[in-house]
């Protein structure tokens, strides 16, 4: 007895099924993987992020202060979240004045982070401030 002689019945065979779900399970392990490496890039970003907005800011004021003698100092300075540290600030000033010409001061800033990975990165800014 053929298909056409049970009334038309057709089905998947067993080698079918098989084949569907190992191609299916690849498909979601592909999908899991690439989630979990999404969510480690955004972590990342965010933490960047906090370190570059914590040191711009920190750079705004080295630009305020830095023709001023009195305020003008090298110095470092820690964001703390939960009692964790997130990122630190170090600067520091450099005199680049051409004599009888023009007082000028060179600011370097490094912050230095934690990525996700707890491995520690620094990145640099840096300035020439004319007073």
């Amino acid at each position: 007895m053929n298909a056409h002689e049970r009334g038309g019945e057709r089905g998947f065979t067993i080698v079918e099924v098989i084949i569907a779900i190992v191609v299916l399970t690849v498909g979601l392990l592909g999908l899991v993987t690439t989630a979990a490496l999404v969510t480690r890039m955004i972590g990342q970003g965010q933490r960047s992020a906090v370190a570059a907005t914590f040191a711009s800011q920190r750079m705004e004021r080295l630009r305020l202060t830095a023709c001023d003698g009195a305020l003008r100092a090298d110095g470092t300075e820690t964001l703390t979240r939960g009692g964790v540290a997130v990122a630190t600030n170090d600067w520091k000033f450099t005199d680049v004045s051409v004599p009888g010409v023009t007082v000028a001061w060179k600011v370097v800033l490094s912050v230095e982070y934690t990525t996700v990975r707890d491995r520690t990165r620094t990145e640099y800014m840096e300035t020439i401030i004319l007073c």
